[in-house]
């Protein structure tokens, strides 16, 4: 089964990881284009979360989303600027040994 993760980054926070960058389309023109540029890291295992658990499933806070840095700011040890989370979601294996991947959580019981 494909993993999923749900990145979510403070909104405040976004205007610190636009970009521009520049290419030459087909037709040799110059375009600008401003991107959102941020790393998403794994947690240590022993670092992760459950931030919700229902019987079926849980939600584990597994990922954290930081500003990238440039050459300097790393030579510089510069502190990194956390801008958001990556949560993932584990299915619990039902009674009978069979994975239960694809069954469907309840909708009433989302956390959010």
């Amino acid at each position: 089964m494909a993993s999923k993760i749900t990145v979510s980054i403070d909104t405040d926070k976004t205007r610190q990881l636009v970009v521009e960058d520049t290419y030459k389309n087909k037709k040799g023109d110059d375009v600008k284009v401003q991107r959102i540029k941020f790393e998403l890291v794994e947690m240590k295992e022993e670092s992760q979360k459950v931030i919700y658990d229902h019987e079926k499933f849980q939600l584990i806070k597994t990922h954290f989303a930081v500003k990238p840095q440039t050459k300097e700011e790393r030579a510089a040890k510069a502190d990194a600027v956390f801008v958001g989370e990556g949560v993932s979601q584990r299915w619990k294996s039902d009674s009978q040994g069979q994975s239960s991947s694809n069954a469907q959580p309840p909708i009433d019981d989302l956390p959010f």
